[in-house]
């Protein structure tokens, strides 16, 4: 009877810990909205006013951001967690940070790669 009991009370921890596709989805939508909104904001209304050298220096700006988040996006979907279990082990710095992050991946994979990128002007 014991022993049911203490299941029972773990499944009920594993599910509060685990997000509902729905809560992330919402999270994804409004992220997604507001970024759109500030790219659309920039690119239409904040580089139309500026000259030419500081309208290129804002393109080359969005483009290593761009590059940036796809690197990361792309990193996070390879890497193995293991190693960095190790990294974390020798308490080297951003590995727990790596773990975290490894867990996640197509999580930060969408965000990195999809809707951050995609909603940078020219993408």
């Amino acid at each position: 009877m014991n022993n049911t009991q203490e299941r029972e009370s773990k499944e009920k921890q594993k599910t509060k810990k685990e997000e509902s596709p729905i809560k992330w989805f919402v999270q994804v939508f409004i992220m997604t909205f507001i970024l759109s909104m500030i790219f659309s904001y920039i690119s239409a209304n904040g580089v139309s006013h500026l000259n030419l050298v500081s309208a290129i220096l804002i393109l080359i700006l969005v483009i290593v951001v761009g590059i940036f988040f796809d690197i990361i996006g792309v990193a996070v979907t390879v890497a193995n967690e293991y190693e960095f279990h190790a990294k974390a082990t020798k308490k080297v710095k951003g590995s727990k940070d790596s773990i975290k992050l490894i867990r996640n991946a197509p999580k930060v994979a969408n965000i990195c790669a999809d809707v951050i990128r995609g909603h940078m002007p020219g993408s």
